[in-house]
């Protein structure tokens, strides 16, 4: 038994390196280098799960090409660390093409019907579609009305937070305990307020989000959507699919009754869709899907950005220095106001945090499908129906584009203009000419939440020790910069001197976030 085993084990091994070594005689001459990996056919999947998105830095450092490919099974991906062959590859956006990805995503976590599926991959309604989100988060009325909800509603959830450990400092003061501070679990504080913040900008103030189990019901969901995406039935208990089930009951409630402060769009969505052809159920399940693209880098991105503000004391007194200069009005009723136009224009080094943030922590690999036969910049030869990928993090972390700190957290990179890159240097919001469209919208989201958090309010670990410095990643999502694997508790104590009634100061979205990716 034992022998047979092993044998059967030593066969299945010199099967799936001929399989390898037979698939490799197809590589054409003009194909970029492929890269052998140690374990045949599924080697760089097994590198990715152990080392994450440092795993493209690895393949980077090891071979001095720009361009190579890694196979996996059958099929090729054709890998980009170079930033000299972006605009080539922005230039071909028809041969190699993000709107592939639309329609996969529709099917998988949307839920698409046969007949659904074959209209996204038919000749308009992807591109229809991205076009629509485009033009409905560009500066505008219609952005402003967005943001304004959005900031109000961010503001509502910060008031609360102070509220609650105020009121808690008076309750151990009547009861003479030690002071001790409010506590809350960052993660899940930083998930409800980017929950209830966007969803009050996208979908209006009466939005699905505001029934607590709608709102647990996506995060459930969230939690399963690597499996969902990937084909694979992962999700055997059927966890992810019931809590979706959730979010689109909520969804067919909403859009059997939607309001009228709900944003264009929603609404520019909801039309492309039913002009398509497309069913009203297979309608409200596509626009149930929103809230991925909406809440998913959102929640990490600010979480992050917070965690590197506040760990690092003497730029969280900068930063609050600057905030107090350029963007925090003190009315004569001894109100405050916060300034979102100067906060937007004024405040270089809050914005560098930020920006600074997303590179060091964005793992996400840009990606495109490749339509037919594409010569790459004259001399790379990409094969129809493979894929291209341009991982973020080995063009992030690359010395040669950011100097000998790139792998270093440097809160002022975006400030000094000998340290600063944009462009095709930083893929934070993709790769053009995808770069996420509401990337004004969830960068005036972040910085508004963490401006009030810096004024208002101190936070520190609760276990009384320093901030880590690199917490252990959740590398389950597919999202572009990872949640922690385990939340953190913090202190949450108010600052005193910026006690009392706070507004907002809404611009209008003409006025934009000077963002390094334009």
């Amino acid at each position: 038994m034992f022998h047979s085993v092993v044998y059967a084990a030593a066969g299945l091994v010199f099967l799936a390196y001929a399989a390898e070594y037979v698939l490799t005689l197809r590589d054409h001459r003009d194909e970029p280098l492929r890269l052998r990996s140690k374990v045949p056919l599924i080697g760089h999947i097994l590198g990715l799960i152990r080392s994450g998105p440092s795993y493209h830095s690895k393949l980077r450092d090891a071979t001095e090409g720009e361009i190579y490919t890694l196979g996996i099974f059958h099929f090729k991906l054709y890998t980009s660390v170079s930033v000299r062959l972006l605009p080539a590859i922005q230039r071909q956006s028809r041969t190699l093409s993000f709107l592939p990805m639309l329609q996969h995503v529709a099917r998988r976590w949307g839920d698409a019907s046969d007949e659904t599926n074959d209209i996204f991959g038919g000749p308009h309604c992807a591109a229809d579609f991205s076009r629509a989100m485009r033009l409905s988060l560009a500066p505008g009325p219609h952005l402003d009305e967005q943001n304004e909800r959005m900031g109000n509603r961010a503001l509502f959830d910060v008031d609360t937070l102070v509220d609650q450990a105020v009121q808690q400092q008076q309750n151990q003061q009547k009861q003479q305990q030690q002071p001790g501070g409010f506590r809350i679990r960052f993660l899940q504080w930083a998930r409800h307020v980017v929950t209830q913040a966007s969803s009050c900008g996208v979908y209006g103030t009466r939005h699905p989000f505001l029934d607590a189990e709608v709102e647990k019901a996506f995060w459930q969901w969230h939690a399963h959507l690597s499996a969902h995406i990937s084909g694979l039935n992962f999700d055997v208990l059927g966890k992810g699919y019931a809590a979706r089930h959730k979010v689109f009951d909520a969804h067919i409630k909403y859009c059997h009754d939607m309001p009228p402060d709900a944003s264009m769009l929603f609404r520019e969505r909801w039309r492309v869709l039913r002009e398509a052809g497309i069913s009203e159920t297979d309608c409200i399940k596509q626009q149930a899907t929103l809230p991925i693209g909406m809440l998913s880098n959102t929640v990490p991105t600010f979480y992050w950005t917070v965690w590197e503000l506040f760990s690092r004391e003497e730029t969280l007194s900068q930063v609050r220095d600057e905030l107090e200069q350029q963007a925090v009005v003190k009315l004569e009723n001894g109100c405050f106001a916060l300034d979102v136009a100067a906060l937007k224009a004024q405040c270089p080094l809050l914005l560098s945090v930020f920006q600074e943030t997303q590179r060091v922590r964005h793992i996400h690999a840009a990606i495109r499908k490749v339509m037919q036969d594409t010569l790459l910049d004259g001399k790379y030869l990409l094969k129809a129906g493979n894929y291209l990928q341009m991982p973020g993090n080995a063009i992030h972390s690359h010395e040669k584009i950011w100097g000998p700190t790139a792998s270093q957290f440097d809160p002022r990179r975006f400030v000094d203009v000998d340290k600063r890159r944009g462009g095709s240097d930083f893929l934070a919001w993709g790769a053009p000419p995808h770069l996420c469209p509401a990337r004004q919208f969830a960068a005036t989201e972040i910085v508004i939440l963490v401006a009030l958090l810096a004024m208002r309010v101190d936070l520190r670990p609760a276990s009384g020790g320093t901030w880590e410095r690199d917490p252990a990643l959740d590398f389950n999502d597919p999202i572009t910069v990872l949640n922690p694997r385990k939340d953190a508790e913090l202190i949450v104590v108010p600052r005193p001197q910026w006690a009392g009634k706070w507004t907002l100061r809404m611009s209008q979205s003409t006025v934009r976030v000077p963002l390094a990716s334009g």
